[in-house]
């Protein structure tokens, strides 16, 4: 993918970034680490409030240029989105905002004990001094070390070049001759939903096979019943052959094939495959921060937090998404993007009162439901009704896709994305109201904008 040239706005921020980013004479700087659902909706929370003494300089720091919607990484494979819907640029987003965005790799961070504030180098010539620090740097994957070749020869499903990554691996095995097979490593929701996406993209082909290997008894295990039988029954219908209890031990290359050497039932078997595509093994990636950081954390190597948010020992610092912890007693719930979302809310907030003198408000997770694809124009949806109620097939795919326009992060990529999918969805009628739909997008934005200022 060729780079586009950045002009305007994004290069005055890219040029203000080098000469140390949220460095105003007068004003207090607030720096959050990781562009994905917490990091960036807590920016943009803390843009939108208003602010008593004025707003302060509010930085966002992220190593990739672009901001990923991950649900809808498995949409993009099966063309039913592009890649602006799935991973628009932090430049796009962040336009009508006062946010200044850095890029690059954060090396360390320098916190003064006694104070709270701090300086952060990213990169090798940039350093951002902020008065609080938000950290949401998200989880990336670690292979295990237990099992040999497995980081050399599979290929995860976690980033923006991971999902480009393997629609080209995909594209060259449509345009193969003879059979091949896709086996998918883990039998959670994710591997679920990239094998039936993987399935999706293969389907014209009579002599593709896509295997699931999960390690437990049971695929989802951890879902609620309605959600796991809609997707036991797509799966079927798609084809997809799944080995429960199936642990992966090696990874070879023979002659061009991967032999996956897994543990079945207590018996070893070697599954030949043309391409193996890795779900399990996500960790926080705080290890990705630099070596000099000294954020207490557990084994797992989350930062520890009381219920505001706040880490441990650190009025001015925060920390949320799968790269934080709450004792199981505070809050008992499974880090997920739908967890991130909301506690963006309540640090943005959080970080407003204790800059205002106002009582903080802890955390508390209401849980929403559940969703998921199940390839192309499928999906499914549990909402908690009772012991849950679960929709599938096609309209579960539309509401998904309606839901997840909803979720975007700001009211222009709201219309960026719902314009897209009025004329791919609505036919006729879809295509003369998409560029209506995000006009009165860009509109309600410009006047939200003007109204605060």
């Amino acid at each position: 993918m060729r780079p586009r040239q950045r002009t305007g706005r994004w290069q005055r921020l890219q040029c203000r970034a080098a000469k140390a980013p949220g460095h105003k004479r007068g004003k207090e700087s607030i720096c959050v680490v990781g562009g994905g659902f917490g990091g960036l909706l807590t920016a943009l929370k803390l843009d939108s409030l208003l602010w008593p003494d004025g707003k302060p300089n509010i930085v966002l720091v992220n190593r990739e240029e672009r901001f990923l919607f991950k649900p809808l990484m498995y949409d993009y494979l099966t063309g039913e989105c592009d890649v602006n819907d799935v991973a628009p640029r932090f430049e796009d987003l962040l336009e009508s905002t006062s946010i200044e965005f850095c890029q690059g790799e954060v090396s360390s961070i320098e916190l003064q004990q006694t104070t709270g504030k701090g300086v952060l180098s990213v990169g090798r010539d940039q350093s951002v001094p902020f008065d609080h620090l938000v950290v949401a740097v998200g989880a990336s994957t670690r292979f295990p070390l237990g099992v040999p070749g497995a980081r050399e020869l599979a290929v995860p499903f976690s980033t923006f070049e991971d999902m480009l990554q393997v629609e080209n691996l995909l594209k060259d095995l449509e345009g193969r001759s003879g059979p091949c097979k896709v086996a998918v490593a883990g039998g959670g929701v994710a591997g679920v939903e990239l094998a039936c996406a993987v399935a999706s993209c293969l389907k014209n082909r009579s002599d593709a096979t896509v295997l699931l290997l999960s390690g437990s008894t049971e695929v989802m295990e951890k879902c609620p019943a309605g959600h796991r039988e809609a997707a036991k029954a797509e799966m079927k219908e798609l084809g997809v052959e799944v080995l429960d209890t199936a642990r992966v031990l090696s990874v070879e290359e023979v002659e061009g094939q991967k032999q996956v050497h897994i543990s079945l039932g207590g018996e070893e078997r070697v599954i030949a495959t043309d391409l193996l595509l890795w779900t399990v093994g996500q960790a926080p990636a705080t290890a990705d921060l630099g070596g000099s950081y000294v954020f207490p954390v557990n084994e797992k190597g989350s930062i520890k937090t009381d219920p505001y948010l706040q880490v441990e020992g650190q009025s001015n610092v925060f920390a949320l998404g799968d790269a934080s912890f709450q004792a199981p007693e505070v809050s008992p719930y499974v880090a997920t993007a739908q967890v991130a979302l909301q506690q963006s809310d309540f640090c943005a907030y959080n970080i407003w009162a204790s800059m205002n003198g106002r009582k903080l408000v802890p955390f508390r997770y209401m849980h929403l439901g559940e969703m998921m694809t199940l390839g192309r124009s499928t999906a499914a949806i549990t909402l908690p009704l009772g012991s849950g109620f679960t929709l599938d097939g096609i309209p579960a795919s539309l509401g998904r896709r309606i839901a997840y326009v909803i979720r975007q992060p700001t009211l222009q990529q709201q219309g960026r994305v719902g314009r897209g999918l009025l004329e791919r969805e609505g036919g006729e009628a879809g295509k003369a109201l998409g560029p209506l739909l995000q006009l009165l997008a860009t509109e309600a934005d410009k006047f939200l904008r003007q109204s605060r200022a």
